[in-house]
């Protein structure tokens, strides 16, 4: 929901280096994006980030974060403190949240983890909460692996990967009056 006429921007997305990647196509559309690679969901993060001017005057937030988070337990169960913490930042904004994906052949330093757990939990705390929405992307990203290298170093998708992710962010989270998404 909006106060007041359109927001002088579209959506803000905070990310990663996969933000980092779908920004271009964003930012054609009016989504500032604001993304750091290597970055990982935590709380400083967070708040640094979307409590500027930027992300205050967006009329919703788009997060893409959470690859680079291990994906066990204790992640897992920080999940809702993080969610929380989004609340509290946020004046009116709707929230996007795009579910983080590791595909099975990745063998880095994560790799002892899949990120099922953390996006079961992602949907569940969204089913209770109305400004939170999931973008799910994990699932598109599971329906096709060809988007990822199979050598098992890479947790980023091809340009096509990346292609539907941008379109499907950007047809879910408003962009700027008069730009319209095909």
């Amino acid at each position: 929901p909006r106060l007041g006429g359109p927001a002088p921007v579209g959506s803000y997305l905070l990310g990663d280096s996969i933000g980092l990647s779908i920004g271009p196509l964003l930012s054609v559309y009016g989504y500032p994006v604001t993304a750091i690679v290597g970055q990982s969901l935590n709380e400083t993060y967070l708040r640094e980030h979307l409590t500027t001017d930027t992300a205050q005057q967006a009329p919703s937030w788009i997060i893409e974060l959470g690859t680079n988070n291990r994906g066990n337990p204790a992640d897992v169960a920080r999940l809702e403190a993080w969610i929380d913490l989004v609340d509290s930042l946020r004046v009116r904004q709707q929230v996007y949240w795009i579910t983080p994906y590791r595909p099975p052949t990745y063998r880095g330093g994560l790799s002892a983890w899949t990120l099922d757990s953390f996006d079961a939990e992602l949907a569940r705390l969204a089913d209770a909460r109305p400004w939170l929405s999931v973008i799910d992307y994990a699932s598109l990203a599971r329906q096709n692996p060809q988007w990822f290298d199979a050598d098992g170093a890479h947790l980023h998708p091809d340009s096509a990967g990346h292609q539907v992710r941008g379109r499907d962010t950007a047809r879910k989270a408003p962009a700027v009056r008069d730009r319209s998404v095909p």
